[in-house]
C-alpha cells in the first residue's frame, strides 16, 4: 500500500464528501480511490468513513485521524516547496486580523518593523474586540489572525505563541481608601472590575504552592475592553485583572499596583491562527517567525 497516496485520498474524500469528486481532483478512478480508502482502513483496523449509496460521513475515528493527516500532508508539502520558496522574493499584501489591545500596543510596531525589512510586502492590519468565525477568517481573505484563544476547526491551524499573565491591579488611591487585599479571598469584599472573557462566571482564579484559590467577585463594570478596565482602575474605581503586555508602563510608573504577587495570576495564551493550506505563503511564514521572535523577548 502506498500509505501517503492512501492518506491523500482519504483527506480529499473527507474534504469533498464524495468518492467521485475526490477521484476527479486526484486524477484517478472512483474504484481506485475507493480501494485506497479500504486499504487505509484495513491497515489501521478502524472505519474512517461511513458509506451509503447517497451519503459519506466521517466516523469519530475518521475525524480524529483527519486532523493528523492534514497536518502530515501540509508538512510534506512544506518540505517539498521550501527550496523553491527560498528563491522567491516575498511580495504582496499580508492581511492580519488581531485583538485590538494587543494590536495597538505590540502588533502595530512589529508590523512596521516587518514592513521595513520586507518593502515589497504591504501590511493590512485590522483590529477588533469581537470574536470571529473560521468562515470569516477564510472568506474575508485574512492570511492570519493573532488572538487570545484557539479556534477548534479543521480548516484553521492554531499555533500558540506564548502565555500572558493577568495580575490583579488597583490604583494607589483605591488602596489607600479601601486597603490592600492580602489573600484572594479578600477580593470578595472589594469593588472589582470584570473582563467578560477572562472571568465570564465572575470567578477569579489564582494559584499558590498550597493549591488553586478561587473567589467570586462583583463590581460595577463588566466589559470585553481592556481599555475600559484600565481607565476605570486608574480612576480608582476598583480592582481589576489586566494583561501584563497592556499595562507595563502603568506598573513601572506606580500608577497601578500589582496585588497578591505571591499568588500566581490567571494566564491566557496568545495564538496565531491561519487557514489550513497545503503550505503557507512565504510572506505569512516570514511574519509568523518575525512575531514569534518578538514574543520570545518579552517578559509577560
Amino acid at each position: 500500500m502506498d500509505r501517503l497516496k492512501a492518506i491523500e485520498t482519504f483527506v480529499r474524500i473527507a474534504q469533498t464528501g464524495s468518492l467521485s469528486k475526490a477521484a476527479q481532483e486526484l486524477g484517478t478512478s472512483r474504484a481506485l480511490a475507493s480501494s485506497h480508502l479500504k486499504q487505509l482502513e484495513d491497515h489501521l483496523g478502524v472505519r474512517l468513513i461511513n458509506r451509503t449509496t447517497r451519503h459519506l460521513s466521517l466516523t469519530e475515528s475518521g475525524q480524529e485521524y483527519l486532523a493528523f493527516c492534514q497536518t502530515t500532508l501540509a508538512a510534506f508539502d512544506e518540505a517539498e516547496h521550501s527550496l523553491a520558496r527560498s528563491r522567491e522574493e516575498p511580495r504582496g499584501t499580508l492581511k492580519i486580523l488581531a485583538s485590538m489591545a494587543f494590536a495597538n500596543v505590540h502588533l502595530a510596531p512589529v508590523a512596521a518593523e516587518f514592513a521595513i525589512a520586507h518593502p515589497d510586502i504591504k501590511i493590512s492590519l485590522i483590529t477588533t474586540d469581537t470574536s470571529f468565525s473560521p468562515f470569516e477568517l477564510i472568506e474575508q481573505g485574512y492570511d492570519l489572525a493573532v488572538w487570545m484563544r484557539p479556534i477548534e476547526d479543521l480548516s484553521i491551524i492554531s499555533t500558540k505563541l506564548g502565555d500572558v499573565r493577568w495580575p490583579a491591579l488597583a490604583s494607589p488611591a483605591y488602596l489607600e481608601k479601601h486597603g490592600r487585599p492580602e489573600h484572594p479571598a479578600d477580593l470578595a469584599n472589594h469593588t472589582c472590575l470584570l473582563h467578560r472573557s477572562i472571568a465570564p462566571d465572575a470567578v477569579w482564579r489564582f494559584h499558590s504552592r498550597d493549591g488553586d484559590v478561587s473567589v467570586k467577585v462583583a463590581g460595577p463594570l463588566l466589559t470585553n475592553s481592556v481599555f475600559a478596565l484600565r481607565a476605570s482602575a486608574l480612576a480608582g474605581i476598583g480592582v481589576t485583572l489586566l494583561p501584563t503586555y497592556f499595562i507595563q508602563d502603568e506598573i513601572e510608573s506606580g500608577k497601578l499596583v500589582e496585588l497578591l504577587p505571591e499568588y500566581g495570576a490567571p494566564r491566557r495564551p496568545i495564538y496565531i491562527l491561519y487557514p489550513h493550506a497545503r503550505y503557507l505563503p512565504l510572506k505569512t511564514r516570514l511574519f509568523i517567525d518575525f512575531l514569534r521572535a518578538y514574543v520570545r523577548k518579552q517578559s509577560w
